[in-house]
């Protein structure tokens, strides 16, 4: 009988080393299958735009079936959302690091890491972004998604502004992060409609972020955003001015 039990044991832990490698094997599998669908929605939300992104479409282009994409992701509206999420993801990565203090310097950070990762693909994050207006991703009655992400991230640098005394604390966190949010939303939806530049997008959300800091901003720190929007200000009329010149 305990030779039976023993036996039991050894072959239930043999078992289990012979099929932990496996299971290893399969979720990695998954994993990949999963990028390679990315990339494939990706690519062709920018090169078809968003209408022709379809299940079937990008199920073509992964290679595999219509319910493996189904399986990994669900609906057409969550694969774009994962894709979003990788955006606010990288953003928030770059806006946790500990040496950032002075707002003036984080919303610079903020938008020069969007500049960077609009740059990289104009094409698929102007249709990208056409999608996720078109799926409601962006609005503020969702209780999660990309707008609470984002939002989340705007409040931290309104409060951390708060804490290290730039701001008097009159106005709301809240209400101060959906004017910030709003600020950099504008001058991307500019952008997404080809009416202006990323330099011109820079320009415009900065702008916009450091004046709702003004609201509420202590004496020194007002002064401070006065010089800095002074500048911006002068750079855009210099530009503006290359523009007609041309």
């Amino acid at each position: 009988m305990i030779k039976s039990v023993v036996k039991l044991l050894v072959d239930s832990i043999m078992k289990g080393k012979t099929t932990a490698p496996g299971h290893s094997t399969r979720q990695a599998n998954k994993e990949l299958r999963r990028q390679k669908i990315l990339n494939a929605a990706r690519e062709l939300i920018a090169s078809q735009g968003f209408d022709a992104f379809t299940i079937s479409e990008l199920a073509s282009r992964s290679g595999v079936s219509i319910p493996t994409v189904h399986n990994l992701f669900g609906k057409k509206q969550d694969i774009v959302q994962e894709l979003f999420g990788e955006l606010v993801a990288r953003i928030d990565m770059v806006l946790a690091q500990p040496d950032i203090v002075n707002p003036v310097t984080s919303t610079e950070v903020f938008v020069d890491s969007l500049l960077a990762l609009y740059s990289d693909d104009e094409a698929f994050y102007r249709a990208a972004f056409i999608a996720g207006e078109r799926l409601g991703l962006f609005e503020h009655e969702m209780t999660s998604g990309i707008f609470r992400k984002s939002l989340q991230i705007a409040e931290r640098l309104c409060i951390q502004a708060r804490e290290n005394g730039f701001l008097e604390g009159r106005l709301d966190s809240r209400w101060m992060a959906e004017q910030l949010f709003g600020a950099q939303r504008l001058a991307r939806q500019d952008w997404v409609a080809g009416y202006i530049t990323l330099a011109r997008f820079r320009q415009q959300a900065l702008v916009s972020m450091l004046m709702t800091y003004a609201a509420d901003a202590t004496p020194d720190f007002h002064r401070c955003l006065c010089k800095k929007l002074d500048e911006l200000t002068s750079l855009q009329s210099a530009e503006s001015r290359g523009h007609c010149k041309a």
